[in-house]
């Protein structure tokens, strides 16, 4: 949980071009999580790895 807190704060820092480009490198399979509002974007990052970390652990 740590992780994604230290995600969460290291996109709020980032601006909306450079989460743009963010999401693009890390994400190029996942067009649907470069749409929205920069909230938004940081909101689908963080549930997609949570939801990344949820299927690790099973």
């Amino acid at each position: 949980m740590e992780d994604l807190n230290l995600l969460k704060r290291k996109l709020d820092d980032m601006n909306v071009y450079d989460l743009f480009e963010y999401v693009k490198e890390n994400y190029p399979e996942n067009e649907e999580l470069w749409i929205g509002s920069k909230k938004i974007i940081i909101r689908k990052i963080l549930n997609f790895e949570r939801n990344r970390m949820n299927e690790e652990d099973f």
